[in-house]
């Protein structure tokens, strides 16, 4: 267990400096010496520091009467469902990327995927940029598979393929669809101030904010899309550490607080 959870929610003091990176010529461009359109690169490490629901209302989820009782269903084949974090246990998406507990993400940007390495449980996601589908026999896992594509300054990521979950706060089936649309602002431009538990050892390096507007459809848990935006600042990289946790020790937690059949 890393120093930083012992503490429970040490600062992070993640982050890579912004450069300027464009996608590589066509070879249309190299003929007639034109450049190619250029992306964002939102290549850095950034740490979250406040979530809101457009809709207003709080940030937990709205299920539905049928989302409910399956939830219910499966909470009372235990005594109790331990807390995840206290066992290290990653829950991959949504989760991941609306935490707000001082664990930053790197982001590693190439012109054919994007890689994000989330401190939190070592969670890592890939968003592929190549024009691939979704596959037909990929294994469902939590965080998912990620396909992303460009809508101007804006990356568009769709993610399916989710693992099931059925705990709070954000179960998931096999149904769920996560799609986000990031990009790059500052900070004088978004109103969102610092909520939840961030830690403030060290300042981040610059006014750059990234946003992150997700949309979670799931017909069998949620009444309706869950939308939720969340903002990162960059950070510096000058203390990585790795969250040498096992989700085991949850899952056998759990299987001690089963009801007697």
């Amino acid at each position: 267990m890393t120093t930083r959870f012992a503490a429970f929610r040490c600062a992070c003091v993640l982050g890579l400096v912004a450069t300027t990176a464009c996608a590589p010529p066509g070879p249309d461009d190299a003929a007639s010496g034109a450049a190619a359109p250029a992306h964002p690169d939102l290549s850095g490490v950034w740490m979250a520091f406040a979530v809101e629901n457009p809709a207003g209302g709080g940030n937990q989820p709205q299920y539905s009467a049928d989302g409910r009782a399956r939830l219910e269903e499966f909470a009372a084949q235990f005594t109790a469902i331990p807390e995840t974090g206290a066992w290290c246990y990653g829950t991959g998406m949504p989760s991941v990327m609306l935490s707000t507990v001082s664990y930053p993400i790197e982001i590693v940007q190439k012109a054919d995927r994007l890689v994000m390495l989330a401190e939190l449980e070592m969670q890592v996601r890939r968003v592929y940029l190549d024009g691939r589908a979704h596959p037909d026999d990929f294994l469902p896992t939590g965080v998912g598979h990620s396909v992303g594509t460009w809508d101007g300054d804006t990356l568009v990521i769709d993610t399916t393929l989710l693992s099931e979950w059925q705990v709070r706060p954000w179960p998931k089936t096999e149904q769920t669809q996560i799609v986000e649309r990031v990009h790059l602002t500052k900070l004088g431009d978004i109103t969102a101030r610092a909520t939840g538990f961030v830690a403030s050892v060290e300042k981040p390096i610059n006014d750059d904010v990234l946003v992150v507007e997700m949309t979670l459809t799931d017909p069998l848990f949620y009444e309706g899309p869950q939308r939720r935006t969340a903002y990162y600042q960059r950070m510096s990289d000058t203390a990585t550490l790795e969250y040498a946790c096992s989700g085991e020790h949850w899952l056998d937690e759990l299987e001690k607080n089963r009801v007697s059949q």
